[in-house]
């Protein structure tokens, strides 16, 4: 009998963690989000990737290609990160900083 309501215990503090971490990783997301927004991280990633591949000699072809898929992701990245800070608006409203 004790067994059984042991499992029960270890179950329920198993979700209980598990909804932690996903409750974080909402978190971080959103502060990603509220950094990438203020400080153009990605673009400068972008900028100085192909200033290095162009002094290594990587031929232009291959800068476009890899430009043009990076862009693409970058595109539905922001929108992604874009909805995080609506749902984290919407259930926390301004208590965390993140205006949408």
């Amino acid at each position: 009998m004790k067994t059984s309501n042991l499992c029960a215990v270890e179950t329920k503090s198993q979700k209980i963690r598990h909804s932690s971490l996903e409750r974080m990783d909402a978190i971080a997301c959103g502060v990603r989000a509220r950094f990438e927004e203020s400080t153009g991280y990605s673009k400068k990633i972008l900028e100085t990737t192909i200033r290095i591949a162009k002094a290594l000699g990587v031929p232009e072809q291959e800068i476009n290609r890899w430009t043009a898929n990076r862009s693409n992701h970058g595109a539905s990245e922001a929108e992604r990160l874009k909805e995080i800070k609506n749902l984290l608006q919407k259930y926390y409203g301004n208590s965390l900083g993140i205006t949408a």
